[in-house]
């Protein structure tokens, strides 16, 4: 017995939470009810219920259909748990396992393949991209800059800039370095390494699984077929509260986003990084050590990761955001061991936030995981979750009653993310289109085949009363006029343009700034 409770001691002291936390029932004796542990284990599970309220809570005031999170404490996953739906409409429930698709923490990944050339000495940070890259003309921006995110403006290293788009420029460095491809090195460097079996290094590997299976290995392409079949479906919140499914006509993978994974593989992942199994410890910590600009201000990006520091803690983190598709989240504390990961299936994990400015905290989820696991053991005393369900002026009142009995911790946080989510909210309702009735027979002309460019085409079709758009995916168009259509699935206008015979030539397709025209060649 006392061999026993002393293995339950340590693991209550070592871990922040405990797997029976999530309810499940255990064989163990269990101590005394005098023991000390009890009272630490009691407290780590109401923790845990507290917060999984929090989550729920959040999920559903933002419409998110299913969401799966896990939380590591000293490399060992010690809470798991699925929210929602994979599948909105069967109603097939997320989990631990559910894949999902992880945008910009691809980004995390690509910073250690780079580095780990770098201590090869394969590669310097000080190098051109002009090196490696025929998008750069002259040697002035190197490869530090566009790792770091500081590659633009008036001279590269004078500012932050967050833009996925130039930081997909490290394929070419990685490649040319390495003499691999980036896929294939990225399976061999990381997935291969810490059987991250349910994580795919893109979602085209599918389309060629010959070719896929003579690069990846044939065993690796059947994982990654077979993760790719239980993938979550993606949704956008339409309006007040309709939930639409959308799909991704993006393909590939590059540094900047790409792969899909899950929780349980992500936490795989992180706790290699933190065994140092694909970087030196030396290395680590010049990743997560933040930029300095040219004249040595402090920026919030360090190589490839978010670093800031919150009451003299490090916090290390990176967020993904797939617009009306995707968003993810993983946050680490190394001082205190502990890493908090969430992947979502639509985009408002990121979209209300705007984190790519560089604080964590903008995260209501964020701020969430920090007050809980984090802050009540720097301020001593049990720091509750605002009700966020409240009405505006309720919820205010709430958190200054909250404030007076948490010994100096300040509810700032909750109370911006509250009203970022509220102006979102908000923005999804002002910029619903305004469905008129129709009469349908008027589809006919409209029916047929469109191309944009040298594109492949794309087809019109009238099923039923209802027009669709089928390209590599299909989406129904909704009318505001006789001659203008919007999707609910994607943000974008759909206008037929007729000749001066009233013949439809034309389709212009218009998203945000952006307008494509698409001529009718059937």
């Amino acid at each position: 017995m006392s061999i026993m409770l002393g293995f339950i001691r340590k693991l209550a002291v070592a871990l922040l939470l405990l797997v029976c936390m999530s309810h499940e029932s255990h064989s163990q004796q269990k101590p005394p009810a005098s023991s000390p542990d009890l009272a630490v284990q009691d407290e780590q599970r109401e923790r845990v219920m507290r917060f999984e309220k929090e989550l729920e809570q959040l999920r559903s005031l933002l419409k998110i259909p299913g969401m799966s999170a896990a939380i590591l404490k000293d490399q060992q996953v010690v809470w798991a748990k699925g929210f929602g739906y994979s599948d909105y409409e069967t109603r097939v429930a997320a989990t631990p396992e559910t894949p999902y698709e992880i945008a910009s923490l691809t980004k995390t990944m690509a910073a250690i393949l780079l580095m780990q050339l770098v201590e090869q000495g394969k590669v310097s940070l000080d190098d051109p991209m002009s090196r490696y890259s025929a998008e750069y003309k002259d040697d002035v921006i190197k490869v530090r800059h566009v790792l770091t995110m500081t590659s633009e403006g008036s001279a590269p290293g004078d500012q932050y800039s967050y833009n996925g788009n130039l930081f997909a420029n490290l394929f070419d460095v990685i490649v040319k370095a390495s003499g691999e491809r980036f896929r294939k090195l990225l399976v061999k460097n990381i997935l291969e390494k810490t059987g991250m079996n349910a994580t795919v290094p893109g979602n085209d590997v599918g389309d060629n699984p010959s070719e896929m299976a003579q690069l990846l290995g044939a065993d690796n392409e059947k994982n990654f077929v077979e993760a790719l079949k239980r993938l979550s479906n993606s949704y956008r919140l339409y309006g007040a509260g309709e939930i639409i499914r959308t799909f991704n006509s993006r393909r590939g993978l590059n540094p900047a986003s790409g792969i899909i994974s899950t929780v349980n593989d992500l936490a795989k992942y992180d706790a290699a990084i933190d065994r140092q199994l694909f970087l030196k410890k030396a290395t680590l910590e010049e990743m997560w050590t933040p930029t300095r600009s040219n004249k040595g201000r402090t920026l919030p990006y360090g190589l490839g990761w978010f670093v800031q520091q919150q009451r003299g803690l490090k916090l290390v983190w990176h967020y993904g955001y797939l617009p009306d598709l995707y968003s993810t989240l993983i946050l680490k504390v190394p001082e205190k061991g502990i890493t908090f990961i969430l992947l979502a299936n639509s985009d408002a994990l990121s979209s209300p936030f705007r984190l790519g400015r560089g604080d964590v905290r903008d995260s209501a989820f964020a701020s969430s995981f920090l007050r809980t696991f984090v802050f009540e053991d720097i301020y001593k005393v049990k720091l509750a979750e605002p009700d966020w369900t409240l009405s505006n002026k309720d919820f205010q009142n709430s958190l200054a009653r909250l404030e007076k009995r948490s010994n100096g911790y300040k509810y700032e946080y909750e109370a911006s993310s509250r009203k970022a989510i509220f102006n979102w909210l908000d923005t999804r309702r002002a910029e619903a289109h305004r469905e008129i009735k129709l009469d349908r027979k008027i589809y006919a002309a409209y029916v047929g085949q469109y191309q944009v460019g040298a594109n492949p085409a794309f087809t019109i079709l009238d099923e039923g009363g209802r027009l669709m758009r089928q390209g590599r995916t299909k989406i129904e168009l909704f009318p505001e006029s006789e001659t203008r259509f919007f999707a609910k699935a994607v943000d974008a206008l759909f206008i037929f343009v007729k000749d001066e015979k009233g013949q439809i030539t034309q389709l212009k397709i218009r998203q945000g700034e952006n307008e494509l025209i698409a001529n009718r060649v059937k």
